[in-house]
């Protein structure tokens, strides 16, 4: 199963882009770079997004297939497309603010 990472790494990420998020405003607006808080927003968008392909593959493979085992598995890889979208999302809701208003606004 190829679902781990979209599981437990794409809410992880989420959460470690506002925390990394959140340290670099303070740096990056003393030295007059903002880009770098989007970068870093950037950055985790892409690395949950990576975590989708293959949850979606496991979870379509699942699917066609009808054995008790199978509809665990099933459901877990559906679990895993789930919490990885929701992850994206939050990440994408999260950095609205600061594509909007900017991080150096006092």
């Amino acid at each position: 199963m190829r679902i781990w990472p979209a599981l437990l790494l794409a809410p992880a990420l989420a959460l470690a882009d506002q925390v990394i998020a959140l340290a670099a405003v303070g740096w990056a607006c003393a030295r007059g770079q903002p880009v770098l808080v989007h970068a870093v927003h950037v950055a985790f968008f892409a690395a949950a997004v990576a975590t989708l392909p293959a949850a979606w593959r496991d979870w379509k493979e699942s699917r066609t297939r009808h054995a008790a085992a199978d509809e665990r598995e099933s459901f877990l890889a559906g679990l895993a497309v789930g919490s990885a979208a929701l992850s994206v999302l939050v990440i994408a809701a999260l950095s609205l603010p600061t594509w909007v208003i900017g991080p150096c606004v006092r």
